[in-house]
């Protein structure tokens, strides 16, 4: 079978499932997977025979594509800020949003700080401020499993993120102080599950999704309070927000003394982004 007849048939296999150009984003993304070789590469050949063995193995992809699993963890990467990120189901899929918040670190801050990452996932927020201004950089994540795919990240690409286990829901017992310290904790509401997609319910972790229905705010309080005598003078706090409960976080960061507080809205001008700094 040819690379043009096997895609026509990856096509209609997915068309009940997927919008046609997301399939063809799809069948190449696993292509280039499978072959290591780039779309043009693909499509130069697109009339060649297909191997066997090529096809076999895009058509398992393909069943757990039909399931609607995301590709990302198929895959077992994805790019994030031009960094290749492992990825699997015991963390997050990095967002457009947070990358986002890395730039707009990247454009406010200089070069060479010390930067602790709190609920750090995948390690995506800490890779890209380490590679884009040159951070010295901290990560912590309660999930053990996270932080096991973080650390085969690091090696890959040779960061030197230093990575720990720490709940930041317990007393964090530490003297040191960071220049920057930034986090994108869970805080999806309960009653916002049914807004979000079956896929990211069914795939994603929930402990890097949920936040407390008790205590919505629950890792932001405990950053902010973590933050307040753990930042340098005129340190930096960044959040990534929900915009949802963005009012009851800057009501927080004033009670605890945070000034200069800044708020960055998203691509659907709700308030995402956020940053704020301790006096001087």
């Amino acid at each position: 079978m040819t690379v043009k007849a096997f895609r026509q048939k990856f096509n209609e296999s997915l068309a009940s499932v997927y919008p046609t150009v997301e399939i063809d984003s799809l069948f190449f993304q696993l292509m280039e997977h499978v072959q290591n070789i780039d779309r043009a590469g693909i499509v130069l050949n697109i009339n060649s025979e297909l191997d066997l063995d090529v096809q076999n193995d895009v058509i398992q992809f393909m069943y757990r594509l039909e399931k609607k699993e995301p590709i990302q963890y198929i895959i077992g990467q994805t790019i994030f800020a031009g960094i290749p990120i492992n990825l699997n189901r015991h963390v997050l899929i990095p967002r457009p949003e947070t990358e986002s918040l890395v730039y707009w670190i990247k454009n406010r801050e200089p070069d060479d700080l010390a930067i602790l990452d709190i609920c750090s996932g995948s390690g995506c927020i800490a890779f890209a401020l380490e590679n884009h201004i040159n951070a010295k950089v901290t990560a912590w994540d309660i999930s053990n499993e996270a932080l096991t795919i973080a650390k085969q990240t690091a090696v890959s690409i040779g960061s030197n993120v230093s990575f720990s286990q720490v709940d930041i829901l317990k007393q964090v017992q530490i003297q040191d102080r960071w220049d920057i310290i930034v986090s994108n904790p869970p805080y999806v509401l309960e009653q916002e599950k049914p807004q979000i997609h079956a896929n990211i319910i069914e795939y994603e972790p929930h402990l890097a999704l949920f936040t407390s229905k008790e205590d919505p705010i629950q890792f932001y309080r405990a950053v902010v309070q973590f933050a307040a005598l753990h930042l340098c003078r005129g340190g930096r706090l960044y959040f990534e927000l929900n915009p949802n409960t963005a009012k009851a976080v800057i009501s927080l960061l004033k009670t605890m003394d945070f000034i200069d507080i800044v708020v960055e809205n998203d691509m659907q001008n709700q308030a995402r982004m956020l940053v704020a700094k301790t006096k001087k």
